[in-house]
């Protein structure tokens, strides 16, 4: 494996290493990492910058799930040529057979504040049920879509994501590449929000597929993901990820109440979406310093 993915991959089982061979050969932390990434062929990173709309809306099925992209590679973005969207019906919890939906141009995207490419991939439920065979009938609120990117470049390389939510192609940093799309129902509280939960996804790899994490019901809209499970951090009877919910859009955001503890302290922010039909979480978790990290979980 690449060293460079390898280390972000495995950042936070390796960083306290990586500060002690530092020390023992008085080096420099920057210096080490930019010698690594000399060596390193770069990829292609799809940042989830926002979600205009997270959810399908399952009474209007003209209107769309919308997310806003930036284009990260070594060009400044110039290296992407389109990218392919599939989707993935999901009945009850069991995936049927993936679909390519449709292709957007890279010629679609426009700079962006920063000089990097940004636009919106954007699937109307009406596509999506086009694209699967699905009629009225076929589906119910607590059904859902999984969406899956994969971003070609001009050079004939793809990066996309795996079943388990990495990404593969060699991309040197985490980006999710793959979403879960629920349908929007009217939301009284977050009380549906509490119990154990089963990991789906998690990109940064504390959990693996299928470990079983609690969550816990805080207050009106508002519910934590609690540590109590985690087997990387040091302070896991006292940090949590603290999530409130827009009731309008079941849109999802917060953060860590303190940072993490993986021998070094990390701020961990939240933005995504959840089930408001199912009581699914499906966010982005990013790892103030180390980047996006998909993070998917679903109700036991």
């Amino acid at each position: 494996m690449n060293v460079k993915i390898k280390i972000m991959k495995n950042l936070k089982k390796h960083i306290t290493l990586l500060f002690f061979v530092c020390i023992a050969l008085s080096c420099s932390e920057e210096k080490l990492i930019d010698d690594i990434y000399d060596q390193t062929t770069r990829g292609l990173v799809l940042r989830t910058v926002a979600q205009p709309t997270a959810t399908f809306d399952f009474f209007d099925p003209t209107a769309s799930w919308v997310t806003t992209l930036e284009v990260q590679d070594e060009e400044n973005g110039a290296l992407l040529s389109d990218i392919d969207i599939y989707i993935t019906f999901v009945d009850d919890g069991d995936a049927g057979t993936e679909t390519l939906l449709k292709t957007v141009d890279a010629s679609t995207f426009s700079p962006g504040p920063f000089g990097l490419p940004r636009g919106d991939i954007s699937i109307t439920l009406n596509e999506a049920l086009a694209a699967l065979g699905l009629v009225d009938g076929d589906y119910d609120s607590a059904d859902s879509f999984n969406v899956r990117l994969v971003a070609n470049l001009t050079d004939g390389r793809s990066f996309t994501s795996n079943a388990n939510g990495t990404v593969t192609g060699g991309s040197f940093f985490s980006s999710p590449f793959a979403y879960s799309v629920q349908f929007f129902c009217p939301l009284d509280d977050a009380s549906a929000f509490d119990g154990n939960y089963v990991i789906v996804v998690d990109a940064w790899e504390d959990y693996a597929a299928g470990n079983v994490i609690p969550v816990e019901f805080v207050s009106e809209y508002t519910f934590r993901i609690l540590s109590t499970n985690n087997p990387y951090i040091a302070n896991t009877d006292t940090a949590y990820i603290e999530i409130t919910i827009d009731p309008s859009d079941g849109t999802a955001t917060g953060g860590s109440n303190e940072p993490f503890d993986y021998g070094v302290p990390i701020d961990v922010e939240v933005d995504g979406s959840v089930g408001t039909c199912t009581g699914d979480v499906n966010v982005t978790l990013t790892f103030v310093g180390y980047g996006d990290y998909a993070f998917s979980i679903v109700k036991q």
